[in-house]
């Protein structure tokens, strides 16, 4: 990130208090952008953990009951097992995952940070301090958005894993049972 503000820095200087206004608004709707999506993938990913909630318990209780009925493994009682296996796997590599929290950069800067000589120089002049203020909000708005931009992407990428798991799911089952069938 330095180096792109480095290859920038010509640009930078030449930022005039209404540039630098606007590109801080744009800056800010980036940002809440990423936040408003990680709020979707959240959403997201707890409905997924009720599908697969209710699919663990509805086997689990499928293989209790079977069991009761008739304690010895068949095809359908292995199937059930091998479900409850796989689902549990799901829930605790992809939705889980989904579901725990992660830290995502937070809007603005520290107070502290603009209590500094580079900014009340004694030659600064009051509209270069807040075009300095500025700055290093734009700066650090790129720096916040590239960050949870980046956590983002890894989170839809296990949202996406996770619908791929639930989606096979049927052929998983169908392949323990197609062996269970076989095997006895």
């Amino acid at each position: 990130m330095e180096n792109f503000w480095q290859e920038k820095k010509e640009w930078l200087g030449r930022l005039t208090l209404d540039d630098a206004k606007f590109i801080f608004e744009q800056a800010e709707k980036s940002y809440n952008y990423t936040i408003e999506t990680a709020k979707g993938i959240y959403e997201r990913s707890n409905g997924l953990l009720t599908l697969v909630s209710g699919i663990l318990i509805g086997l689990v209780a499928y293989a209790i009951g079977k069991w009761k009925d008739v304690p010895h493994m068949d095809s359908l009682l292995f199937t059930a097992i091998v479900g409850i296996f796989y689902f549990l796997i799901v829930g605790l590599m992809f939705v889980l995952q989904g579901l725990t929290p992660s830290e995502y950069l937070l809007p603005g800067t520290e107070p502290k940070v603009y209590f500094d000589n580079a900014f009340f120089h004694k030659d600064i002049t009051d509209n270069e301090r807040i075009l300095r203020f500025y700055k290093v909000e734009i700066i650090n708005y790129q720096d916040r958005i590239e960050q949870n931009t980046r956590k983002n992407n890894y989170r839809w990428n296990i949202y996406v894993l996770c619908l791929r798991a639930i989606f096979f799911s049927p052929i998983v089952m169908g392949v323990a049972f197609a062996i269970a069938t076989v095997a006895s």
